[in-house]
């Protein structure tokens, strides 16, 4: 945070003030075709309402799996907006199943804000953009976790969003990027969070529960890509969020959530929808070729398309704008596919040229397939015995090219 100042916004108020209240006349309510309508808290508004966030809107949630199931075109934003009232909507119902827990304002408006930015670092083609950067830049160590808090500081300063008119302090947008990426330091100490104590260690599993992975954003990616791809999902979001409660380790006093065991069975059928839409979705096999052929366009493309430029005219590779978001917010699916399908001359033809054999339904083909429970061969040990095996059995492949 000593990088940049967030609190020397004009019209400064006294940070005794309470915080607005979802009541206040900006507040707005959204139709949701998952959720139905949503309110949106003033503060969340503002955050909606800017450019950065609104980037979002170009990047698709499921990336290329609309190549396989056509529907499978819904955003980030959507996503996103769905995760922001599913977090107020946890810690309401959290506070209303504990007689021992208070209700607090600013937690409750923490949690939402984060449930809205907790996606804001996802690059085109959603997680596939970390692949590529992963094999472009090797050793970057980059994710769309770190990338969502660089974007959300910057969107907080470019806009110049007010704060402390809803109290919200430095040690409030600390907490609210501990929701979304973890702690933000790393420490020995067996509470490594500086933005809550231990006592109020469960709004830590309510956007991302790295404890039994039970939060938020998986309940609503879960309904939202099964109704985009029509695949069915069982488990309800109400009722689980009914028999949820917050207890506490009498030894360390840290609170976590807890379910009651009528709910046994729904707690399992959202690990079943998961493993289903993986199984269907995610990892289908023409979704996974896609993949591929797409990863290998942008790694043909990233040495010469000029979608990004410094100040000074000059190119900066889209692999390589991780680490300034004014650059990155430039980058979305159908800004990056458009500068490729619509390029001209030799020095993007292997890239066009992926890309119209994606389009044209010429996909890679796939000679041998495996799954492992645990992999211990890297991707030139695959492709070596790849080789071998198209040779014993006469085939030609470019495993280069050919094989995903």
């Amino acid at each position: 945070m000593d990088d940049v100042d967030l609190f020397n916004e004009s019209g400064y108020e006294s940070p005794t003030k309470k915080p607005r209240t979802l009541n206040t006349s900006d507040s707005i309510t959204i139709k949701d075709n998952v959720h139905g309508h949503i309110l949106v808290p003033p503060l969340c508004r503002m955050i909606m309402d800017t450019r950065e966030f609104a980037r979002l809107r170009s990047v698709k949630q499921l990336g290329c799996t609309h190549y396989v199931y056509p529907t499978a075109t819904h955003s980030r934003f959507q996503h996103s907006l769905g995760v922001m009232h599913l977090a107020g909507e946890y810690y309401k119902f959290l506070t209303q199943n504990s007689p021992d827990v208070m209700f607090d304002p600013l937690d409750h408006l923490c949690v939402q804000v984060a449930g809205l930015i907790h996606d804001m670092g996802h690059g085109p083609y959603s997680h596939l953009w970390e692949q590529f950067v992963s094999e472009a830049n090797p050793g970057s160590g980059w994710t769309h976790e770190k990338a969502s808090l660089d974007m959300f500081k910057y969107l907080l300063k470019e806009n110049g969003i007010p704060l402390r008119e809803w109290n919200v302090k430095e040690q409030d947008v600390n907490f609210i990027m501990e929701l979304v990426k973890g702690p933000l330091v790393k420490s020995n100490s067996s509470w490594p969070y500086i933005g809550r104590s231990r006592e109020k260690a469960f709004l830590y599993e309510i956007i991302a529960n790295h404890v039994c992975g039970i939060d938020v954003d998986k309940m609503d990616y879960l309904h939202r890509d099964g109704k985009a791809m029509g695949l069915p999902v069982v488990f309800e979001i109400e009722r689980l969020f009914h028999n949820a409660s917050i207890a506490r380790n009498n030894n360390t006093g840290k609170s976590f959530i807890s379910f009651r065991m009528k709910v046994k069975d729904d707690v399992v059928a959202l690990y079943k929808d998961r493993s289903r839409l993986h199984d269907k979705g995610y990892q289908h096999k023409a979704v996974k070729i896609i993949e591929r052929m797409t990863l290998d366009m942008l790694l043909a493309a990233d040495p010469v398309l000029d979608l990004v430029k410094t100040n000074e005219g000059g190119l900066v590779r889209m692999s390589q704008v991780y680490d300034d978001p004014r650059e990155f917010e430039r980058l979305s699916d159908d800004d990056v596919e458009k500068s490729i399908q619509f390029s001209r001359g030799p020095a993007l033809e292997k890239a066009r040229g992926i890309l119209d054999r994606i389009y044209s339904r010429e996909l890679y083909s796939s000679v041998f397939c495996k799954d492992y429970l645990v992999f211990g061969r890297t991707v030139k040990m695959c492709k070596k015995e790849l080789l071998e095996m198209s040779k014993s059995r006469q085939m030609s492949v470019d495993v280069e090219q050919d094989v995903v």
